[in-house]
């Protein structure tokens, strides 16, 4: 029999994470992976493969329409509480509405993979989002509403807004070093680490929170040598704390606020040459700081305010 091209499914969709809405510039994937393992023999090979774990996967890069629940939803942990569960004490559910009319359902998400912000009038401001998906709060492989769903439903999270996608310039401050222009815009990532919590006999039920990483990069425009020299740590004795005195603050009007809290210049390149900028990829990275015991920030993205 042959195939209906009407039977080949395609088109677009737009994912919503929780109650926030967020729409993909080119495209999503979703995916569950079966983790396998062999039952081996010496006289006969390997016997059998037998399921050892199962988890979902969905990526895709966000339009770039900001507002303060997108930026809530990409951008946690901004205060890190450090060993908490990822999936949390509800789940969390992931839906992949297609344009078509099918919602696909994984019922428990947490974000995995921040993506990058690229801050720059000629850039739209994430880079590619990734989300794990896992078996909901006490269900069991088999169980109804175990893990995903699949339905039948009328598309229904409208349409990006262009008015919302951020795209202007920015300028950096770090103490008495002002970064008014870059060669290629800011870019910031925050990367998560975490581990898996598994079971016998369920494998993979939730991830802990391990430490966060944020790091934020440019090549400047008008700065000296002295001036990238002279905000290194150079003069810090070695095993010394790189924590700042100075948070790192990456602004533009109409656009978003990134702040690197008590952050750090660790890379600062001069090059010479007769076509080659003076100035590198000078890079920063952010440190939390204590007060009374207790941490604060490690970073915050926020809307610009009025007057930045």
């Amino acid at each position: 029999m042959a195939t209906s091209r009407t039977s080949i499914l395609r088109g677009p969709g737009a994912v919503k994470f929780g109650d926030v809405t967020i729409y993909d510039a080119d495209g999503i994937t979703a995916e569950i992976e079966t983790a396998t393992q062999e039952v081996p023999s010496s006289i006969s090979g390997p016997l059998d493969t037998i399921k050892a774990d199962q988890t979902g996967s969905v990526s895709f890069t966000p339009c770039g329409q900001v507002d303060a629940d997108i930026l809530a939803a990409l951008f946690p942990h901004q205060t890190p509480s450090i060993g908490a569960s990822l999936c949390g004490s509800t789940d969390t559910p992931l839906i992949v509405h297609s344009l078509a009319g099918t919602k696909v359902t994984f019922l428990n998400a947490f974000l995995s993979g921040v993506p990058e912000l690229r801050l720059s009038p000629v850039k739209t401001a994430f880079g590619q989002a990734a989300f794990t998906a896992l078996l909901a709060n006490g269900k069991a492989p088999g169980d109804t509403g175990a893990f995903y769903s699949v339905a039948a439903a009328t598309y229904n999270l409208n349409y990006p807004d262009p008015a919302g996608i951020t795209g202007v310039q920015y300028a950096g401050t770090f103490g008495s070093l002002s970064i008014p222009d870059t060669a290629d815009g800011w870019t910031v990532n925050v990367d998560l680490s975490t581990d898996p919590v598994q079971t016998d006999s369920l494998g993979t039920v939730d991830h802990t929170l391990a430490g966060v990483t944020v790091r934020a990069k440019c090549t400047p425009l008008g700065l000296t040598e002295s001036q990238i020299l002279d905000s290194l740590p150079v003069s810090l004795g070695r095993g010394a704390s790189l924590a700042g005195a100075n948070d790192l603050v990456i602004a533009g009007t109409g656009g978003l606020t990134v702040t690197l809290k008590n952050a750090m210049l660790v890379t600062g390149p001069l090059a010479w040459g007769n076509t080659t900028l003076r100035a590198g990829e000078i890079g920063f990275i952010a440190s939390r700081a204590f007060s009374s015991g207790v941490a604060g920030a490690l970073y915050t993205v926020a809307l610009t305010a009025s007057n930045p």
